[in-house]
């Protein structure tokens, strides 16, 4: 790709001024880039990709004049939210532009439970200011310290909160989305209900988000709870029977093979040698009865802690979904995950992978709910919950990482690629809806190209090749 224009970088600071434009240096390179140095397989090829500048407005007015005039010059624009992602959906695989969001930050309304925000607004603080009012999300990252809004949405799937109400993608969570065309004169375009869904997860590639609304939980009072066992199987059955009893409510469910609990340094205390770990985060009502069912069951209680109100530190979320992989890589750097979808056999599964792999699978489980509205209450069934997670894999070789994804996937378990930085991928009918969309909101292709492999469209390659 060509230098930025001078105009262009002179425009750009006449817009936004000096203390919001970045040209160099060490800034420059940790703007321009995510957590995807967790994948062994895109540290070689995301290595050198960084932005040529990083433009960071401060309202709605002067995103729009950013997108113009990168338009105007045919530089690729690369939002960017919090950077928490973990396989590159906000690296300028072509330099350009890359849209710090950051700033774009306020929080609208908690109308009727639903929060109406800008894509820059922290999910930490979404959840304490709608705490104060009475709500909670309903789902959110592990990252949701330094996650944002837009982030989240664009970037991300799910997490705490998902064993009651599922992914971000679980029934009606997202409200609307609002995002910026990219073009000469930049049009504001609002989607509500499933036309909305459209643009989740595709990492910024159909237009720059503006506003979002998202549906809200009412507010409950949790506890953080850790339970300790030596015999893995044991540890598992209570921990999938108390996911699966409806008149618990839950936000969080995690269990964890030996030694990844010996990777939580901070926690060291709490955890009891050569024992697998789940951690629970039961609603505080419930959890005496929690912890009398786990006690009869023989299981250990090695902490239990209020999860505070405003949310302050600790928090067993820190230690859970890919948090898990981070405090993993800090033990051993060789080690790398992938995201994983169990059955209804999840049991012997789980058995199979530990048996093949030992030592080189680390096996650690997440549930979530596959039907919320069926979740807890008088109407909850226990096949409206599932288990996932994210196994950890001591990397090898990639002849290695694939025999091992290989062989999962042919015991019926879904594995998602979590080593690339193309947009994952959906149905037909979904692919094609990405493909419309993109089509009307980003004309010349300038939109974090390079991570919808399957449009056929990017000037990039094209000049590249």
């Amino acid at each position: 790709m060509p230098a930025l224009p001078d105009s262009l970088r002179q425009e750009l600071h006449a817009l936004l001024g000096a203390d919001n434009i970045v040209e160099s240096g060490d800034s420059l390179t940790s703007l321009s880039r995510d957590f995807y140095w967790y994948s062994p397989a895109l540290r070689p090829i995301l290595d050198d990709k960084r932005a040529d500048l990083v433009a960071k407005p401060g309202t709605i007015d002067e995103l729009r004049a950013v997108i113009a005039a990168c338009f105007r010059e045919g530089v690729a624009v690369t939002p960017r939210g919090g950077g928490t992602g973990n396989y590159g959906q906000c690296m300028p695989i072509y330099g350009g532009v890359v849209l710090d969001i950051s700033r774009l930050d306020r929080i609208h309304s908690f109308d009727g439970g639903v929060v109406r925000a800008e894509p820059g607004a922290r999910l930490i603080t979404i959840e304490t200011q709608g705490r104060a009012l009475g709500w909670e999300l309903r789902c959110y990252p592990s990252t949701w310290v330094k996650s944002t809004l837009g982030g989240f949405f664009g970037g991300g799937a799910g997490g705490i909160g998902g064993v009651r109400w599922g992914g971000i993608a679980s029934g009606d969570t997202v409200k609307s989305i609002t995002i910026l065309s990219i073009e000469a004169e930049p049009r504001t375009l609002r989607f509500e209900g499933p036309p909305a869904m459209v643009a989740l997860r595709t990492f910024g590639s159909t237009g720059i988000m503006i506003e979002i609304e998202m549906r809200l939980a009412p507010k409950l009072d949790y506890d953080q709870v850790a339970f300790s066992h030596p015999d893995w199987n044991k540890l598992l059955e209570w921990t999938d029977a108390a996911m699966r009893n409806g008149s618990w409510r839950k936000r969080l469910a995690t269990q964890f093979q030996w030694p990844i609990p010996s990777f939580f340094t901070p926690i060291k205390k709490y955890i009891r040698e050569g024992e697998h770990v789940s951690f629970l985060m039961p609603e505080r009502s419930e959890t005496a009865a929690v912890i009398a069912s786990a006690e009869a069951a023989g299981l250990t209680v090695t902490y239990n802690r209020p999860l505070s109100d405003p949310p302050k530190p600790p928090f067993l979320s820190d230690f859970t979904y890919n948090h898990t992989t981070l405090w993993a890589m800090k033990t051993d750097p060789a080690i790398t995950y992938v995201q994983a979808g169990f059955t209804d056999d999840f049991r012997a599964q789980i058995t199979d992978l530990m048996t093949r792999y030992p030592g080189e699978v680390l096996i650690h489980l997440e549930w979530g709910a596959r039907d919320p509205a069926r979740a807890v209450g008088p109407e909850a069934s226990p096949d409206a919950i599932g288990v996932g997670g994210i196994p950890l894999i001591v990397y090898k070789s990639p002849e290695r990482f694939d025999e091992i994804v290989t062989y999962a996937r042919s015991i019926g378990v879904s594995v998602g690629n979590t080593h690339s930085y193309h947009l994952t991928a959906t149905t037909p009918e979904g692919t094609a809806a990405r493909h419309v969309l993109k089509a009307d909101v980003d004309p010349k292709g300038l939109c974090n190209p390079g991570k919808m492999n399957t449009y056929a469209y990017n000037p990039f390659a094209v000049a590249q090749s």
